[in-house]
């Protein structure tokens, strides 16, 4: 649907608020791709994704009253569609992939928060997002949370029912074995 007829976000969300189906429709042509592909980034599987984001919309188009508008409609929509894929895997049991840190078996300085070492490699945005979507899950969730998303670890533990050392490792870790993955692949010295 086209919506270049509409001036900005404030139309459409005017729409929404005064429970206008075409500016939900709006909404959803303007922002679906995006929130798509955050859905896709915390589940594998497509379909899951699809549904997950259509949760999500439900909960946009629900809840759209309570947006207070001091951060833009799609911070706002990004949250709820992380939190509605966090609340997906938490009801399909994928929050249990968690390692605890004493039985993770190697020793990772989560103290460190410097950012990935990536000297010479040379990835287009969908081969980086490629190699994360390869990660363990719990590796993958909090350093989509973190790095991606741009949560602390506070917020993040809370969200994943894990502690804050536990996302920490698991931060170290996906950096970790991000780096091994780029430069075993793409041969970076």
């Amino acid at each position: 649907m086209d919506i270049s007829g509409l001036k900005d976000d404030n139309e459409i969300l005017n729409g929404c608020l005064n429970g206008s189906q075409q500016a939900q429709r709006w909404l959803f042509d303007k922002y679906g791709a995006r929130m798509l592909g955050i859905c896709r980034r915390y589940c594998k599987n497509e379909d899951d994704a699809r549904d997950i984001m259509q949760d999500g919309f439900v909960k946009i188009f629900t809840k759209i009253s309570d947006f207070k508008q001091n951060s833009s409609i799609s911070t706002w929509m990004t949250s709820i569609m992380i939190f509605t894929s966090i609340d997906y895997l938490r009801k399909n049991s994928k929050l249990g992939i968690f390692q605890s840190v004493e039985n993770m078996g190697e020793e990772f300085d989560y103290e460190d928060e410097q950012p990935l070492e990536l000297k010479g490699a040379n990835l287009s945005h969908e081969q980086l997002l490629s190699i994360i979507d390869e990660l363990p899950d719990g590796c993958k969730f909090v350093f989509n949370m973190y790095a991606i998303d741009g949560m602390q670890h506070k917020h993040i533990a809370t969200q994943l029912g894990i502690s804050e050392g536990t996302s920490k490792s698991q931060l170290s870790r996906a950096r970790k074995l991000l780096q091994e993955k780029i430069y075993s692949r793409h041969q970076v010295n």
